[in-house]
């Protein structure tokens, strides 16, 4: 693993080669590259340029007052990606959480450039906003950090995903999750992201297990007919509780297409 810093982001990635395909893997709420920590280890890691981007004010990269708004950092990367891929191939993105909204602006914004655009739990409903709506909820900042690393230390004393998740939000800053939390409610209401994801034309898959997924996703799901993998027993953190499943799947996907891993939830 290698360390570069692009327009104040800090990113691992593996030997970057020219001509290949590249993966851009992005963080949700409170969390950091750390959640990806195991795909240097996967087969993905000979095969293609990756990329794991610590957002602003997550992880080791600062605030970034130029781009404030959930919204305002997708500009960003989407420059960053542009810039950094010129002389590569096709951009796969892997985005976790509320984090996938920042992946749909992006391919969006890209679409000609977007090989597959792979979706883990992210955003499609309000109740999805269960963590990053908590913000919200708290007068100050301080208020909101002492309530939310409480409520996450006392899951982390039983689980080892949010052991990971707890370890990232410790370098978490409290105005980044502000940011996130109060800039992307507009993009949330009425189900607003989960519409703009099911009309995005690149291929894409969502990815979820049946531990956390609210009831309300998973209708959305079945009602708007989105390619969808269910990974049955998995919670909220796909890429460390079935990390080595979850990358082999990707890395077949990104070789035989997004059919070859998704599954329509009524065949479940």
């Amino acid at each position: 693993m290698k360390i570069k810093i692009l327009k104040g982001l800090f990113i691992r990635h593996n030997k970057i080669k020219e001509n290949r395909q590249s993966i851009w893997f992005l963080h949700g709420f409170a969390d950091s590259g750390l959640a990806y920590k195991e795909v240097f280890d996967s087969t993905l890691s000979t095969e293609f340029n990756l990329y794991v981007v610590d957002l602003p004010g997550f992880g080791a990269s600062p605030i970034n007052n130029n781009y404030i708004s959930i919204k305002e950092q997708a500009d960003l990367l989407s420059e960053i990606i542009k810039e950094e891929t010129k002389n590569s191939g096709k951009v796969n993105i892997v985005a976790h959480s509320i984090g996938a909204l920042i992946g749909t602006w992006i391919c969006d914004r890209q679409s000609g450039k977007i090989n597959s655009f792979f979706n883990i739990e992210g955003n499609l409903t309000e109740a999805d906003s269960y963590f990053s709506s908590k913000p919200l909820n708290f007068e100050t900042d301080e208020d909101f950090i002492k309530s939310f690393e409480k409520e996450i230390f006392e899951h982390a004393i039983k689980e080892e995903r949010y052991r990971r998740y707890y370890s990232s939000l410790r370098f978490a800053t409290p105005q980044g999750m502000r940011n996130w939390g109060i800039s992307s409610q507009e993009h949330i209401k009425n189900n607003q992201c989960g519409f703009e994801f099911k009309n995005l034309n690149c291929t894409k898959v969502y990815i979820w297990g049946d531990l956390d997924t609210p009831k309300e996703t998973q209708d959305f799901l079945k009602k708007q007919n989105i390619p969808n993998r269910l990974y049955k027993g998995i919670g909220h953190w796909h890429m460390v509780e079935n990390s080595e499943k979850l990358y082999n799947d990707i890395n077949i996907s990104i070789k035989n297409g997004i059919d070859a891993i998704a599954n329509r939830i009524h065949k479940h």
